[in-house]
């Protein structure tokens, strides 16, 4: 009895390092940037042109690196809490989603035609399988161990450095002032002789806008649902920084995210907060950030082109899309008054799977028998999906991500296991069929889609590991809101999952954001086992 005592007590122990290294490594790693100097005998992106020799790569290698060192050092103290403190870990139906996307990891580089690329990824990103074996063991190590809830909040309070940094950065971008010009920039950065602009810490303004609404929509919901005023004001700061970073950023995927966001953040807030504290904090938000973006506007115009002008160009593919989702919104709100909100959200879910599912099938089958068809007669002139008006409008306002991913699945191989991950740039040079470069006379070298990344690179298992994991996420704070659980961290974390799933679809994953999302999983995941654990114990 003592034994099992006095094992617990330093089980908790050891708990409350792991967690305090993640936080760490969460904070940390998408700051880190320095010069990486290595010579490379593989395909480099420089301009429109793949190229070899001589790098400085300053943005991902370091990120990387730390991501291997510290989930080392985390997968160490959990294997010595298991093996020599017996912990014990229960059966987690999670478990089950989660060895299927290893699986997929394994395979994408065992069957790979480039091995070292498909483990350790190509030398400008850094994201191959044993970063993604980074992902899991952290996503299933915050799981399986004991959280305070006083150390939450930490996980969002220690990004507040990340987003300092950013805004700084992109605020002197976005006025002309060239950073790179300061010795001092240079010296952190490594020393060398550095040119070009340097407006985030995320290797492109992409992935910090796509990040900033991340951060945005938990922002958002936490000032919300927060009482104690004083926490409420850096909570504010916190949110009208990420909507600065996400302006400044001039990249449409934040300010779509933090659109779809922002009626899921309202809704929980309305059935969790006081409603004339959410009256009184959503207006001081929205009265700011509105001041915010007339002003950013004036001084450069772009930004209303990354933001509301989407919603134009939205409407000119169809007038009734805008007002079409609108009605199915207010509809699903409706009907879920009068049913079972959970088997509706069980019904709704599948229904939506099996539909993106078949539509994807369908989309691969038709390029599939397009390209057989030009390969057997190079004269025909059959009618391309890629030249229809719809595909081209949506090409258009997706800055030919569609066109993109049209390319990057024409080159998986195995469907089932994948082409191994960040060896795209290898097989669009070598077996490009249609082009190696998008419309705007860039070399493709990425998805630009993290749910193709995950297929092209492990197949439909590590697909199905992924969303199934996810899935689970948002099925589980579900189902918590639907049974009011007060756990207002299990709401928050899940708005950021949510929104990193929203801008997923037009950005790829690398270390820098990745680890965030994953750590947020993590915590949410948590939280909604814990949840499952009282009611199976009352």
């Amino acid at each position: 009895m003592l034994d099992k005592y006095y094992n617990r007590g330093k089980i908790e122990q050891v708990d409350k390092i792991i967690l305090f290294i993640l936080l760490a490594m969460m904070c940390v790693i998408p700051i880190i940037v320095h010069s990486y100097d290595s010579t490379n005998y593989s395909p480099i992106f420089t301009l429109s042109i793949y190229s070899s020799g001589q790098r400085i790569e300053i943005f991902n290698f370091y990120k990387t690196a730390l991501l291997y060192l510290g989930t080392a050092i985390v997968f160490l103290f959990f294997m010595y809490k298991i093996v020599f403190l017996k912990e014990e870990l229960k059966n987690r139906k999670i478990n089950i989603l989660l060895l299927i996307l290893t699986i997929g990891v394994i395979f994408s580089v065992i069957i790979s035609d480039y091995k070292d690329i498909a483990l350790f990824g190509n030398v400008d990103r850094f994201e191959g399988a044993l970063a993604w074996f980074c992902y899991i063991i952290i996503f299933f190590v915050l799981y399986n161990i004991k959280i305070d809830v006083k150390n939450f909040k930490l996980f969002y309070f220690g990004l507040f450095p990340f987003l300092i940094i950013n805004l700084f950065l992109g605020l002197f971008e976005f006025f002309g002032i060239n950073i790179l010009d300061y010795k001092i920039i240079k010296l952190i950065l490594g020393g060398g002789e550095l040119s070009g602009t340097f407006w985030t810490t995320l290797y492109h303004y992409n992935f910090m806008s796509g990040i900033a609404s991340v951060i945005f929509g938990a922002s958002l919901l936490y000032m919300l649902l927060e009482k104690n005023t004083k926490l409420k004001i850096w909570i504010l700061l916190g949110e009208i920084i990420s909507f600065t970073i996400i302006l400044t950023s001039t990249s449409s995927s934040g300010f779509i995210t933090m659109i779809i966001s922002i009626p899921i953040i309202l809704i929980l807030a309305w059935r969790f907060a006081d409603k004339k504290d959410l009256y009184i904090w959503t207006g001081i938000t929205f009265v700011i950030n509105l001041i915010i973006y007339v002003v950013l506007n004036s001084f450069n115009p772009t930004i209303y082109e990354e933001s509301f002008s989407m919603l134009g160009k939205l409407n000119s593919i169809s007038i009734l899309i805008i007002p079409g989702l609108i009605l199915i919104i207010a509809a699903l709100l409706m009907i879920m008054k009068f049913v079972n909100k959970k088997k509706f959200f069980n019904y709704t879910t599948i229904l939506l799977v099996g539909f993106i599912s078949i539509a994807l099938i369908l989309f691969s089958y038709n390029i599939e028998k397009e390209n057989k068809a030009i390969e057997a007669n190079p004269n025909s002139t059959i009618t391309k999906i890629s030249d229809s008006k719809i595909f081209q409008k949506v090409n258009e306002l997706s800055t030919d991500r569609l066109n993109i991913w049209s390319k990057t699945i024409e080159l998986i191989d195995n469907p089932i296991l994948g082409n191994g991950f960040d060896t795209l740039p290898y097989k669009i040079l070598s077996e490009g069929k249609h082009g190696t470069l998008n419309s705007f006379g860039d070399t493709i070298d990425k998805p630009h889609n993290w749910y193709i990344t995950v297929l092209y690179g492990s197949g439909v298992v590590g697909l199905i590991g992924l969303i199934g994991t996810i899935l689970v996420l948002i099925k589980g704070a579900f189902y918590s809101c639907v049974d009011r659980v007060e756990n207002k961290y299990l709401y928050i974390f899940t708005i950021g999952v949510l929104a990193y799933t929203i801008q997923g679809m037009f950005n790829d994953s690398f270390a820098g954001t990745s680890v965030i999302f994953w750590i947020f999983a993590g915590l949410v995941a948590n939280q909604i086992l814990k949840t499952e654990d009282i009611k199976n114990e009352s």
